[in-house]
């Protein structure tokens, strides 16, 4: 199974161009249609000064906010044309009138591509939330850190396995992306893991039934949370992607807590693929 259709929420350069890089990079691979799409709301800026201003400064204001949105579809059609892409490419642009949502539109993709969410006022208003795409299109998500240049794609991949339903079904996501040579480890973090406990086998007897060469590493996780875990154990095996299940507790105690989803879209210098 390949990738035909990829939806890419790109915001403009703010992520130093990292996302639409890397969906292109799948796009070429793959011989896919590429979407680009941006979602966009009022900024608060525009919020704050629309009932306290004369209306001309709230329609410059209005002006200044279309014209960058203006600048960022004009970009990507630039970027996507230098690349030879034209012939398989469109752009979506979703007003806030339109009353609908970007996870909306995701669900008639293979999957998304997204860079993790600014928190830049000035930019926040356009950029797309990756934690509430995962959460609510049902679609693979996979999020690209600022400044990253794509090498692989799933040669290597770091699993973040804790035996869970939304690791299980990233898994299932991911399976039909992995090639003969692709190269799978397994990490567990924690006192004590689920890997091989099943009857009949386990998580490592499906990539072995599967052709897929894969490891299990274990780390008890006693000196660093587990985000930082999964992360550093990725840097060092230098992996392409790193795999995980998104938000197994509720966002909503993430938000306000803290967890392993909301660490990781915010540390990572790795793309994460992550479904829910």
């Amino acid at each position: 199974m390949t990738i035909k259709s990829i939806l890419c929420a790109y915001s403009g350069e703010q992520d130093k161009g990292s996302v639409l890089d890397y969906s292109m990079m799948l796009a070429k691979r793959h011989d896919a249609w590429l979407t680009g799409i941006l979602r966009h709301g009022f900024s608060k800026m525009e919020r704050r000064i629309a009932t306290i201003v004369a209306d001309e400064v709230h329609r410059a204001v209005k002006a200044a906010e279309l014209k960058r949105i203006n600048d960022i579809v004009k970009r990507f059609h630039q970027i996507i044309q230098q690349n030879g892409l034209e012939d398989r490419s469109n752009f979506i642009d979703i007003e806030p009138e339109m009353l609908m949502t970007l996870s909306e539109i995701a669900r008639t993709y293979d999957l998304v591509v997204t860079g993790t969410h600014a928190d830049d006022e000035n930019y926040g208003f356009l950029a797309a939330y990756p934690d509430r795409i995962a959460l609510q299109s049902g679609r693979p998500v996979i999020v690209v850190p600022d400044d990253h240049t794509p090498t692989g794609w799933t040669d290597h991949v770091l699993i973040a396995w804790d035996g869970r339903r939304t690791v299980a079904r990233a898994v299932g996501d991911l399976l039909p992306y992995l090639h003969k040579d692709s190269k799978v480890t397994l990490l567990t973090v924690g006192a004590s893991h689920t890997v091989d406990r099943y009857p009949g086998g386990g998580i490592m007897t499906l990539f072995e039934r599967h052709g897929i060469e894969a490891e299990h590493i274990h780390d008890r996780g006693l000196e660093k949370s587990t985000a930082i875990a999964i992360l550093d154990c990725a840097m060092e095996l230098e992996v392409d992607l790193i795999v995980m299940g998104a938000f197994e507790h509720s966002k909503f105690t993430q938000d306000i807590f803290g967890g392993v989803t909301t660490e990781m879209i915010r540390e990572t210098r790795i793309p994460v693929f992550m479904s829910h």
